[in-house]
């Protein structure tokens, strides 16, 4: 099992959409996966579940408090999904070894192909258990200034306080494009391309169609309308399949 984190100290950034498009679209290619969700704020469960209230007593908060993390394991109401739901527990963990979720998920390891875990936007011991686990960190970016400093400060932290820098990525996400190479939105995409080696070479648009299909279950598919957003999503997975194809890090 290959585990990818989207992390972010920025709220709004599209974690937890992104978490659940490139979950949906790895289990539409036959794929097992496993999405952990380790937001309080719960989108990313309450996306999967049907009765929210399945999560009370089986969660992310329960698997690391007991370590029993199967037992937590809830089936998700999407083909090949399943899935560690959130709650509002989590807060009492924050100083929870950073090292618990990577020692646990073993357990689970031989059931999926891949495990997704999204995050909230914040930088403590529940990220870095997120971010210990990982294979892959993928951390959305806006072209705008407050996304390029908190990049900068994630860089720092995993640089200083990991050992994952090197598997840490970024991703253009409702990405817009500039009207000139003057423009703000031009501008910021250089800014980042000369201050972080680490982009993927994909970008997200700028679309009502991820807000429809996380909020609605509307269809992401290559007809005319949507074909840059499909185009982008499959070029998104192709780039994490690409990676973690290779031996771990």
């Amino acid at each position: 099992m290959r585990t990818i984190t989207f992390a972010s100290i920025k709220g709004g950034t599209g974690k937890s959409s992104l978490s659940i498009l490139t979950a949906n679209l790895l289990a539409s290619r036959g794929s097992k996966v496993l999405v952990i969700d380790m937001d309080v704020q719960n989108s990313t469960t309450f996306y999967y579940l049907d009765r929210a209230e399945d999560v009370d007593q089986r969660n992310i908060a329960r698997a690391l408090q007991t370590q029993h993390f199967a037992a937590n394991v809830l089936p998700s109401n999407r083909q090949n999904i399943d899935l560690v739901g959130s709650c509002f527990e989590l807060v009492d963990l924050r100083a929870i070894s950073e090292k618990r979720l990577s020692i646990l998920l073993p357990e689970v390891a031989d059931f999926y192909n891949y495990c997704i875990v999204d995050t909230a936007p914040t930088y403590d011991n529940l990220v870095l258990n997120a971010i210990t686990a990982a294979d892959l960190i993928v951390t959305p970016i806006a072209q705008s200034q407050f996304d390029f400093k908190s990049a900068r400060f994630l860089a720092s932290k995993l640089e200083a306080e990991t050992d994952k820098f090197l598997s840490w990525r970024l991703v253009f996400n409702s990405f817009k494009q500039g009207a000139t190479e003057k423009s703000p939105a031009s501008q910021y995409v250089d800014l980042f391309e000369t201050s972080f080696a680490n982009i993927l070479p994909v970008r997200i648009p700028h679309t009502t169609f991820v807000r429809q299909a996380i909020d609605m279950g509307v269809g992401i598919t290559p007809s005319k309308e949507k074909r840059r957003l499909y185009d982008a999503l499959n070029g998104l997975v192709d780039s994490i399949s690409d990676l973690l194809s290779g031996p771990r890090r």
